[in-house]
């Protein structure tokens, strides 16, 4: 997007402007209008820089495409893509905040997350359980691999907040990952803490990643 409107406000060369399709004003600008995407028959066409970044370009948002500098256009760009910080509240804990941040991310050593990422030795998503996929809700809440562990974890939470366990597992998860936004720091500290404990109890990421 970032060399696109470099090529649309003529600061690269004229050649690549010229490549541009036209609409049917006398000059193509980065304006409102959506410009005019190439005809493709061919998927290696099709993925090539014009034709795709075009087609990307006519999603984005007039207030972005109307920035008036590069350096306006990328902020907005990168705060379209970039997702809010997630705090860690200050807990000091290396290895525990390593194994949540790749949890949060959908990156971890679950088989689910592995086998969406194409990792070579995940063949397939299901947990060594037998009892459903390794998703990040199956390891929190029902992995009979570590109902012991689960156990703990609940005990401590509902001492946190009696509430937490009674929502859906959507929230649930995301309390346990990310603590709630209208809970104060202390609170959400002892959460993630708690969370922390588990997946160390569990030693389920004790082996390297790859």
């Amino acid at each position: 997007m970032c060399v696109l409107y470099k090529v649309l406000e003529n600061e690269s060369p004229p050649y690549l402007f010229n490549t541009i399709p036209k609409n049917n004003r006398q000059h193509q600008t980065r304006y409102s209008d959506n410009i005019p995407t190439f005809l493709t028959k061919h998927d290696y066409f099709k993925n090539s820089f014009f034709p795709s970044a075009i087609t990307e370009w006519n999603k984005l948002e007039c207030y972005v495409k109307n920035a008036d500098s590069f350096d306006v256009f990328k902020k907005r760009i990168l705060k379209l893509i970039r997702p809010p910080p997630k705090s860690i509240f200050n807990i000091h804990n290396p290895l525990g905040i390593k194994y949540l941040t790749r949890i949060r991310v959908g990156l971890s050593h679950l088989k689910d997350h592995k086998f969406r990422h194409n990792f070579q030795d995940s063949v397939d998503p299901m947990c060594s359980c037998g009892s459903g996929v390794e998703t990040t809700t199956h390891f929190f809440l029902h992995c009979a691999n570590f109902n012991f562990q689960r156990q703990t974890l609940f005990d401590k939470i509902t001492t946190i907040d009696e509430n937490i366990l009674a929502e859906n597992e959507d929230s649930i998860i995301n309390t346990l990952l990310f603590g709630k936004p209208n809970f104060e720091n202390s609170i959400n500290k002892a959460i993630l803490n708690t969370s922390i404990e588990y997946i160390l109890s569990t030693e389920r990421f004790n082996v390297p990643l790859f």
